[in-house]
């Protein structure tokens, strides 16, 4: 028998433990329609994770505040983390890794991770480690019941950083419509292992067929969707 759904996003998408989404979409508005994801989390004894740059931060605090929540308990106990991104890989990983070792020690039922991927640039955080990393976290949220956003903003990601965090997540949401299996995925085991040029070689043949056009990119992924 199927597991069913551990939550619903925004009320109807479903989506089960260990699932690491990327959310792609438009309008600076939208990054915090997954409010309810971390809110959700806060009422219960979820352990919350949000990683965005600092005015994201702000207006997520704000949005939470303005509702029946013990946020203020939550970030103070530690069950509520936020952070607006870290200047190294190593020290990214080990803030992570920590993450997931609290959890499983305080038996948290759901780490709910959001991420906002906007937040390497101004810290200069490299983008192929930034890769890296998700990569990675695709094996971190097998071992640990989790849900894991990570958001990008099509209007302001470069298209080849486009095609890489598309390849890093298995499951998309893209502008509303659920991907459960994206053709696009590369396995950890398969993207690690490879140096940077020869990530760029390979992404460059997986999206040929789509002649690295965004557009028809989003069109294509919505009609797996459909499809699925």
């Amino acid at each position: 028998m199927a597991m069913p759904p551990l939550i619903y996003l925004r009320g109807r998408i479903p989506l089960n433990p260990h699932e690491h989404v990327a959310v792609l979409y438009r309008d600076r508005a939208e990054a915090f329609s997954a409010v309810s994801f971390l809110a959700e989390g806060l009422k219960g004894n979820d352990l919350c994770v949000y990683l965005a740059p600092d005015d994201y931060q702000a207006e997520m605090l704000s949005r939470l505040r303005a509702l029946p929540l013990e946020v203020e308990r939550r970030i103070a106990d530690g069950s509520f983390r936020l952070h607006h991104g870290l200047d190294s890989f190593q020290s990214l990983q080990e803030w992570t890794q920590a993450i997931f070792t609290d959890a499983e020690r305080a038996a948290a039922p759901l780490l709910r991770w959001l991420e906002e991927g906007l937040w390497p640039a101004p810290l200069g955080f490299p983008m192929p480690h930034f890769f890296e990393f998700h990569a990675l976290l695709n094996f971190q949220v097998k071992h640990y019941p989790s849900v894991a956003l990570c958001q990008y903003d099509l209007d302001q990601i470069a298209t080849h950083h486009l095609l890489a965090a598309i390849a890093v997540h298995r499951h998309l949401l893209v502008e509303g419509a659920l991907v459960r299996d994206n053709p696009f995925y590369v396995p950890a085991e398969k993207f690690l292992p490879l140096s940077p040029t020869e990530r760029e070689r390979d992404l460059l043949r997986l999206f040929k067929d789509v002649r690295f056009d965004v557009r028809e990119l989003l069109v294509t992924l919505t009609g797996y969707a459909r499809l699925q």
